[in-house]
């Protein structure tokens, strides 16, 4: 009788020690689930909070959306043509205000062809100043209305060529106006001017 009765002191301590070691562990476990969701719950909570300024500038030409790469293509100039002109509207779609440039990459006038390369050495300033100062006809590449649109805000880039009756320097008006007759007599249905455009649109800083 002494004998069962020590063992199941035995077996009650040992009882005693198991509980109280498996409450110290769920005890720590507990802790630590704990912890780890408050952390959890911490960074979910400020990634909720968190406003993103959203960046989301269109290009649209007349119905159209296109990329920030444009064509612009002129069949056929020749002194006292009508003015071309093609606007390309910019849509501001994001939160941050949009300051709007353009890079020439390539320049085509009656099939002789200019491209902003590394092998040519030309770059776009370089065609810029050329249909400034090389020719009769004029192209311009402007944006209208300030350089700079405001979140939800729209503007626009216009392109026009334009060549008068007279510019102002008659060798040049008979040199170009020979060489279009000359071009259009050899090259039926060919354009007479080929811009192709990068439109720019970053963020302001």
């Amino acid at each position: 009788m002494v004998m069962i009765k020590r063992t199941m002191n035995k077996v009650v301590k040992v009882l005693k020690k198991i509980k109280l070691r498996n409450l110290i562990i769920l005890l720590v476990l507990l802790i630590v689930n704990t912890f780890a969701w408050f952390i959890y719950a911490t960074r979910v909570s400020l990634d909720l909070s968190v406003h993103v300024s959203s960046w989301d500038v269109e290009f649209v030409s007349g119905d159209e959306e296109i990329t920030t790469n444009m064509e612009i293509v002129v069949d056929r100039i020749y002194p006292g043509m009508d003015q071309f002109e093609q606007t390309i509207e910019v849509h501001n779609r994001g939160e941050t205000p949009a300051v709007l440039t353009y890079e020439i990459k390539s320049l085509e006038v009656m099939g002789e062809v200019f491209e902003v390369s590394e092998d040519s050495g030309l770059t776009s300033d370089d065609l810029k100043n050329k249909i400034e100062t090389e020719y009769p006809f004029k192209i311009g590449v402007n944006s209208e209305g300030d350089d700079l649109i405001e979140e939800n805000g729209q503007g626009q880039f216009r392109v026009t060529v334009n060549w008068p009756f007279e510019s102002g320097d008659d060798e040049l008006d008979t040199y170009w106006g020979n060489k279009a007759y000359e071009y259009y007599s050899l090259n039926p249905g060919s354009q007479s001017i080929v811009l192709k455009l990068e439109l720019v649109a970053t963020q302001q800083q």
